[in-house]
C-alpha cells in the first residue's frame, strides 16, 4: 500500500491480517482527537489520564471495528469461491486484497453488502450497550466511547453505501447493473463514474472547506482523490481484462524451455546456464521427467562452497502441481498464481508434457500490450 511495507499481525478465520505503516498516522491522529477534543468536549471530569487512556482504547475499538467489517466482506467472498490473500489496514481504513473477482452479480452483491451489514450490526450493539450501561448508572468514562463508537460504526456504513466505486455502494450498484445488463465492463464503467464524481465532489468540498478555514476537511478532500482514483483504475483494469478473456497461457509463453539437467552440480549449472545465459530460471529434468524448476535465487541462497556438491535436483523447487499449468488455461488464472505463490514462473503442460514457461513479465507485456491497443 503506498510502496509502504506492512507488518502481519496474526490470522482472522484463515485470513491474514497487515497493518501498513501509513495506519500509525491515523491511529495516533484518530486518539490524540479523541483525548485532547473530542471527549474532553462533551464529558467532564475524567482527567488528562483518563481522556488519553480513553482515547486510546475507543481508537483501537474502532480499527477493530474496520476489521471485522472487512473480514465480514472476506467470509462471504471466500463461500463463494473467491481467494482472499489478505486484509490491510493503511491511513483510509482498511481493504480485503483478493485474489479475483466475483464470478457473478449475486457474489459480488453478497460480497459488497456483508460489510455494510456487519457495521450497521456493530452500531446497533454498541448502541445497545451504551444505553444499558447509561441505565445502569455507570460512569460516562464507559458509556461515552461506546455511544461514539456506534455513531462511527453508522457513519461507516452509510458512507460505504455510496454508490460508486470502489465504496461498496459501488460494487453493489455494478452487481445490479451487472445482473441486468449482463455486461460488466458496462456495469464497471457506469460504477466507477460514479465513484469518480462522488471522488471529486469530496475533493471540492475539501479545497472549499480549508478555504474557509477548517483544516479538518484536508482529510475529505484526500479520501475523495483516494476514492477518486482507485474508481480510475478499477476500470482500466477492468478494459484490459476485456482485452483479455478467453487468451490462453499458451498464447503468451515462451515455448520450447531451456532445460536443466538434474544430476549436474550448481556449480555447473551457474558456469553453463546462468553465467552468459538470458534466462534466471530453468525446468529441471532428471531421469527423462521434469522434475522442477531452479532459479538464480534459489542457488544464490546456497553458500558458494556447497556449489560443488550439490546437484541442481536437489535444489530445485519440486512441487509440480503449484509449478505447472495447462497450456489452455486462462491467463488471469496464471496471473493469480504468479502474484501469490513464489517460484516467479509456471511449467506450461500439455497432454502431459512440458511445452513452455510462462512468467509474470510475460504476462505483464500482453497486458502492457492490451492497454496500448485500448488507449489507441
Amino acid at each position: 500500500m503506498f510502496g509502504l511495507p506492512s507488518l502481519k499481525i496474526g490470522r482472522f478465520f484463515g485470513i491474514p491480517l497487515e497493518v501498513n505503516v501509513t495506519w500509525v498516522i491515523i491511529f495516533v491522529l484518530v486518539a490524540a482527537s479523541l483525548a485532547f477534543s473530542t471527549f474532553p468536549a462533551a464529558f467532564s471530569g475524567w482527567g488528562t489520564a483518563g481522556y488519553v487512556i480513553a482515547g486510546i482504547l475507543t481508537s483501537l475499538a474502532f480499527f477493530a471495528s474496520i476489521v471485522l467489517h472487512e473480514i465480514s466482506h472476506s467470509l462471504v467472498a471466500k463461500a463463494g469461491g473467491v481467494g482472499i490473500e489478505r486484509v490491510t489496514l493503511f491511513m483510509f481504513g482498511g481493504v480485503s486484497q483478493m485474489s479475483e473477482e466475483p464470478k457473478t452479480p449475486g457474489g459480488e452483491f453478497l460480497m459488497a453488502i456483508a460489510g455494510p451489514a456487519a457495521s450497521l450490526l456493530l452500531a446497533a450493539v454498541f448502541f445497545v450497550a451504551e444505553i444499558g450501561t447509561r441505565m445502569a448508572g455507570a460512569a460516562s468514562w464507559v458509556w461515552g466511547p461506546l455511544g461514539y463508537l456506534a455513531q462511527i460504526n453508522l457513519v461507516i456504513a452509510v458512507f460505504n453505501l455510496l454508490p460508486g466505486f470502489p465504496l461498496d455502494g459501488g460494487r453493489v450498484l455494478r452487481s445490479i447493473i451487472w445482473g441486468v445488463s449482463h455486461d460488466l465492463l458496462k456495469a464497471t464503467r457506469v460504477s466507477a463514474r460514479a465513484g469518480q464524481f462522488i471522488g471529486y465532489s469530496m475533493v471540492a468540498l475539501g479545497v472549499f472547506g480549508v478555504l474557509r478555514g477548517t483544516l479538518d476537511f484536508v482529510w475529505l478532500g484526500l479520501i475523495g482523490w483516494f476514492i477518486a482514483t482507485l474508481a480510475d483504475g478499477a476500470y482500466r483494469q477492468q478494459l484490459v481484462r476485456s482485452q483479455l478473456e478467453g487468451v490462453p497461457v499458451s498464447a503468451v509463453m515462451s515455448p520450447t524451455p531451456v532445460i536443466a539437467p538434474g544430476e549436474i552440480s550448481l556449480e555447473q549449472l551457474a558456469h553453463d546456464y546462468f553465467l552468459g545465459g538470458r534466462h534466471t530460471r530453468y525446468p529441471v529434468m532428471l531421469n527423462g521427467q521434469i522434475v522442477g524448476l531452479v532459479s538464480l535465487s534459489q542457488v544464490k541462497a546456497i553458500p558458494r562452497d556447497r556449489w560443488a556438491t550439490i546437484r541442481v535436483a536437489e535444489a530445485a523447487l519440486t512441487d509440480m502441481a503449484s509449478l505447472t499449468i495447462e497450456a489452455e488455461a486462462p491467463i488471469e488464472s496464471a496471473f493469480a498464481r504468479l502474484a501469490a505463490d513464489t517460484p516467479g514462473a509456471l511449467l506450461v503442460v500439455a497432454a502431459g508434457r512440458l511445452v513452455g514457461i510462462c512468467t509474470r513479465a510475460d504476462i505483464l507485456s500482453r497486458i502492457q500490450l492490451a492497454g496500448m491497443r485500448i488507449a489507441r
